[in-house]
């Protein structure tokens, strides 16, 4: 769906949608990546003064933001490839129960999509690399996320133990024994004083660790929706699959097109459900980016 469509379809929505669909997942979607582009946003805007390696995170996590946008705008075009590559399946499904419609022609048509779904596997295959990759030369996206996620988790235990520790060393200070000539009064005011001198650092460290924590909830947040978007590529990476297996065993003559009638209609079902969740994907990534715009103004 290109942006034309959009200015000329400005009904298009997910209701419309829906209404003729059961994809209650491709809902579920929607909730669950809305909210990423602010996680980002607040994750940059996290400042902390005791950890070089939280800020060298805060750092990597920023231009991740970058390489996300950069994700969501050039999934948008295969996107749009699927969705009018369902249309042509559907197309070709009415053509091959259509028992005037000539084998050759069927023939053609077999051969065309079959070679256009391997190519459409092969680029949905490289595109979910983008998101899911352990190779130290193109690291994915949330497989980077995920590190950084599991680091800053592993410093936020040994700093709430260290400010634990301090908490603890605070409420069992008890001071040096006070001289002969002091008054009980004095010392227990001597006392409250350099309790609340060692509270004050104290307090930064768990205003620090309240940050710590704010950071790793936006992170686990952010994989969370760029999971859920790595899992919509994956099921249609399968989809393809299974298209390719199913393309491969079809024949195109007469009998053979009416022998596999009920293998047709799997294929029509499943790709009229494709090109819906491809709607649903415009619209979820389309109010993505917009937002973000919106965020850096």
């Amino acid at each position: 769906m290109s942006n034309n469509d959009e200015e000329t379809n400005p009904e298009l929505n997910e209701d419309d949608i829906l209404s003729n669909t059961q994809l209650i997942r491709m809902m579920d979607f929607g909730n669950e990546i809305k909210m990423i582009m602010d996680d980002f946003k607040n994750c940059e805007k996290i400042k902390v003064e005791r950890s070089d390696i939280i800020t060298e995170h805060i750092k990597e996590v920023k231009k991740l933001h970058k390489k996300f946008r950069k994700f969501v705008k050039e999934s948008l075009n295969l996107n749009e490839q699927l969705e009018d590559y369902s249309d042509k399946i559907l197309t070709f499904t009415k053509y091959f129960k259509d028992d005037n419609y000539p084998d050759d022609e069927i023939l053609k048509l077999l051969k065309s999509y079959l070679k256009d779904s391997q190519r459409n596997y092969k680029l949905a295959k490289k595109l979910k690399n983008r998101l899911v990759n352990d190779d130290d030369e193109n690291i994915g996206i949330l497989s980077e996320l995920t590190r950084i996620q599991n680091s800053t988790c592993e410093y936020i235990v040994d700093f709430e133990n260290e400010v634990n520790s301090d908490e603890s060393a605070v409420i069992k200070y008890d001071g040096e024994k006070p001289c002969e000539k002091f008054v009980r009064k004095k010392a227990d005011q001597w006392l409250e004083y350099k309790k609340e001198v060692l509270r004050s650092p104290l307090n930064h460290k768990r205003n620090e660790l309240d940050k710590l924590k704010i950071f790793d909830e936006n992170l686990c947040s952010i994989i969370k929706g760029v999971g859920r978007i790595e899992t919509f590529w994956d099921m249609q990476i399968r989809g393809i699959h299974d298209l390719i297996k199913k393309l491969k065993k079809l024949k195109s003559t007469g009998r053979g097109r009416i022998n596999q009638r009920q293998a047709i209609d799997c294929i029509e079902k499943k790709w009229e459900n494709v090109g819906k969740e491809c709607q649903l994907y415009y619209i979820t990534m389309k109010k993505l980016l917009h937002e973000n715009k919106l965020h850096e103004r």
